[in-house]
């Protein structure tokens, strides 16, 4: 911008210089008395007029010169302040910076202490809860122990009633596998043949007077045989003999309940351990599980005796068979599968919170 000046600066000078000369050199002529003639006129004229151009030529670089410097000082002007503007927040940010330096400084023991005392009271409420703990530990071996001849009392209570279910589980897949052996063609219409001489339950066909429906099973091992070739796996492997005899009545009352002490009493002689015995007064119902002893451990026998209003069950088998296989017999004459385990004991309850 500086050498663009320097350069109008010195047009300008040159053009200055010719214009004085030309001036001169008029004066001169008039000073030697030459004679002005038309041509001379015109030339001044013409010499006039180039002045005037160059002046106006010279008030525009001028005018442009003048603005030229006005943009530099605005310009200059305008950095100045900016540098003053950076200059000034720069120092606010700093200023700024340096008091929140200063609180931090001021917070950090206060901050500290709140950090030990927080600390102080988690090992504080940790230390109170471990002595809570251990003040209820004796509390808790306390309920324990008085919990355990509850727990013995229920299971005690629960026995006979899980043991009903399963006197009473076995007896449905006897009198259903009696019914299937009965409702097959063929062979096994000889079933109520007795096949093997039954003590035990001699005399319950007395029962038989008035029941609308009467089950007669007497199944010796060749018999057992024929339902282990169809439906029982490896029950003739397992059982020497079979009995099962079922009455069911039209309605309750059509039997005598004492004719049933003369069969209670055959079971608490001869070696045989009643091990299940459940009655309940206002119903009349009742069941008796026994077994015994085959000699020379081949075995036992079992008995199972069921009551209700309307319906007795006797069944009496011997060999190394279980309830659980009589279970395995409920599908015979398509009777659809076996009868369900019984359910678990529901389990005691929960010891209570002190």
């Amino acid at each position: 911008m500086r050498s663009r000046m320097k350069e109008l600066a010195m047009k300008m000078t040159s053009g200055w210089t010719r214009a004085g000369l030309v001036g001169a050199m008029m004066v001169a002529a008039i000073s030697m008395g030459a004679q002005t003639t038309a041509e001379d006129a015109a030339k001044a004229a013409d010499v006039q007029a180039k002045i005037a151009n160059q002046e106006a030529e010279q008030s525009k670089i001028e005018a442009q010169q003048a603005d030229v410097q006005s943009r530099e000082i605005a310009a200059q002007t305008q950095a100045t302040v900016q540098a003053a503007v950076d200059g000034r927040v720069a120092a606010d940010v700093q200023v700024h910076l340096g008091k929140m330096q200063e609180q931090l400084a001021r917070m950090a023991p206060l901050q500290a202490k709140v950090d030990a005392l927080n600390s102080a009271n988690m090992q504080a409420q940790m230390a109170n809860m471990q002595v809570q703990m251990a003040k209820m530990a004796p509390i808790e071996a306390k309920l324990q122990m008085q919990m355990l001849p509850m727990m013995a009392k229920l299971e005690v209570g629960l026995a006979p009633m899980q043991a009903a279910m399963m006197a009473r589980s076995a007896a449905m897949s006897a009198q259903m596998m009696a019914r299937g052996i009965v409702l097959q063609d063929g062979a096994m219409t000889s079933v109520g043949d007795p096949q093997v001489k039954d003590e035990l339950f001699a005399g319950t066909e007395k029962f038989a007077n008035g029941a609308s429906d009467v089950t007669d099973v007497n199944l010796g091992p060749d018999m057992l045989g024929m339902v282990s070739g169809k439906h029982g796996g490896n029950l003739a492997h397992k059982l020497n003999f079979m009995v099962v005899r079922t009455y069911e009545y039209p309605r309750a009352g059509m039997y005598n309940p004492a004719d049933l002490e003369v069969y209670r009493q055959r079971l608490k002689s001869g070696n045989w351990n009643c091990f299940i015995h459940t009655s309940e007064s206002k119903s009349g119902e009742s069941t008796d599980i026994c077994n015994r002893a085959l000699p020379n451990g081949q075995g036992n026998e079992m008995v199972i005796m069921t009551v209700e209003p309307r319906e007795l069950t006797f069944i009496h088998m011997s060999g190394t068979g279980s309830l659980a296989d009589l279970g395995k017999l409920g599908a015979l004459g398509g009777y659809g599968g076996s009868i369900p385990t019984p359910p678990e004991p529901p389990a005691p309850p929960a010891a209570p919170h002190p």
